[in-house]
């Protein structure tokens, strides 16, 4: 707005108005301050959880028995060249076993041995009736009126809703040459098939492959034989996958996995000091003064120092090469000395890390889970802030709403003003001009 004059004065209205308004605004510029604050510490919170998270995430091969103890398997036969592939669970022991495979499971067949011209012709059958049992279920199909895509289709289903072990299938040999196949559905002696009745004569249907259980000899004495070519109760925590009959015996050699137990440590010894530095990042740029942050380290320290209460060789983490440093705080891992642990009693360290209720990694699981569960103290703290957020903007809402008032009003004030000085500068100017006007007026 153009300054006004009156008696040497000049007024700059909107300046007037910027600096009373300015001065109006300080609350404002208070409250965003704040949000800007809480904001900060929401994405604290954020950073503080996912550092917790990888954390708790490096004890999943730690916390539990059957994840701490694993185990590398290896066999003397070339990886191209396999007749069994094992793996094995937390059951099975070191140690080197011989492996046989001296036969594989196969499944009954029948089949027609007269080939039959097409698919769609009518079989001619002297009777109807085809009998087919599993050993448990059975059923009786009339193949009257069918061709040999019908009796296939037939079979299917009909075993499908009798719930018999068999399927049907039609191999073509060449050009007007097929034959009808049935199939047991599953390997080994007990589910062989029997296939009768005056139409598996029409149809001439024999048995083409007989049903057979596979056999693996161990340790070139004791002999296994499964209907099935997977085994899992032929050696403790063992199973073993059967590919092919064996041209000899081959060794299978269970050790272990040392590397993976030792970067599993590793892993957590990393997180741990990824989440010491984001809390101390944190105590000084997003949530300084958070008791939480102590409160966290506090519990996890604890579990460090605390012993695990165990009947075995190792009841601490220093005992196996996990130190904390005096002077940073972090995690150390000593490699030689954990190797060391893990020669002289692997199982003892599993069970400082797992054992339930008692292991380290076990119970630094649960309290990482009061902090970061739905309910927990962080989602607590979290919703607070945003509930200060949400309450901070009504407030902001609020304040705009007031000084849009003021602004209003000290623009119409000094608008009114604006015109009053106008009005005197005019008046002042005409009745000069009358003076100047009068007879004998000597202006000085």
């Amino acid at each position: 707005m153009a300054g006004l004059s009156l008696g040497g004065i000049n007024l700059d209205v909107q300046g007037l108005v910027s600096q009373l308004m300015e001065i109006e605004s300080r609350p404002l510029q208070r409250l965003q301050a704040k949000e800007s604050e809480y904001q900060s510490q929401l994405s604290g919170f954020g950073r503080l959880k996912s550092a917790m998270s990888a954390f708790q995430t490096s004890m999943s091969n730690l916390g539990s028995l059957d994840k701490f103890e694993t185990y590398k398997v290896s066999t003397s036969e070339s990886s191209d060249d396999q007749s069994f592939r094992a793996t094995v669970d937390d059951e099975a022991a070191t140690g080197t076993f011989s492996i046989d495979v001296q036969n594989l499971a196969r499944s009954n067949k029948f089949g027609s041995t007269t080939a039959f011209s097409d698919l769609t012709s009518t079989i001619n059958a002297s009777s109807s009736n085809l009998d087919i049992d599993d050993g448990t279920n059975s059923f009786s199909l009339d193949i009257q009126g069918m061709s040999l895509s019908q009796i296939r289709d037939s079979i299917n289903s009909t075993a499908e809703s009798d719930d018999v072990g068999v399927s049907a299938s039609i191999i073509q040999e060449g050009s007007g040459a097929y034959q009808l196949v049935l199939t047991a559905s599953e390997t080994g002696l007990d589910n062989k098939i029997s296939v009768t009745g005056t139409a598996a004569t029409d149809l001439d249907l024999t048995e083409k492959q007989t049903a057979l259980d596979a056999k693996v000899l161990v340790d070139n004495a004791y002999t296994i034989e499964s209907s099935s070519n997977s085994i899992t109760d032929a050696i403790s925590g063992v199973s073993l996958e059967l590919l092919k009959p064996s041209t000899s015996a081959a060794d299978l050699t269970i050790q272990r996995d040392i590397d993976a137990a030792k970067e599993s440590v590793g892993n957590f010894v990393s997180a741990f000091n990824t989440l010491h530095g984001t809390i101390g990042a944190l105590k000084t740029s997003g949530l300084e003064g958070d008791s939480v942050l102590n409160s966290i380290l506090s519990t996890i320290r604890s579990e460090f120092n605390s012993s695990a209460g165990l009947s075995g060789s190792f009841n601490y983490l220093s005992e196996i090469g996990v130190t904390s440093n005096s002077k940073t705080g972090d995690l150390e891992l000593d490699s030689d000395k954990l190797e060391d642990a893990i020669a002289q009693d692997y199982e003892a360290i599993a069970h400082l890390f797992a054992n339930d209720d008692k292991g380290i990694a076990f119970r630094l699981e649960e309290k990482m889970d009061e902090y970061l569960k739905f309910d927990g103290l962080i989602k607590s703290r979290e919703e607070g802030i945003k509930l200060r957020i949400n309450n901070n903007e009504d407030s902001q809402d609020r304040t705009l709403y007031r000084l849009e008032q003021i602004e209003a009003r000290l623009l119409k004030q000094f608008g009114d003003l604006d015109n009053l000085i106008s009005q005197s500068n005019s008046t002042s100017s005409y009745l000069s001009q009358q003076l100047a006007n009068l007879p004998g007026f000597t202006s000085k």
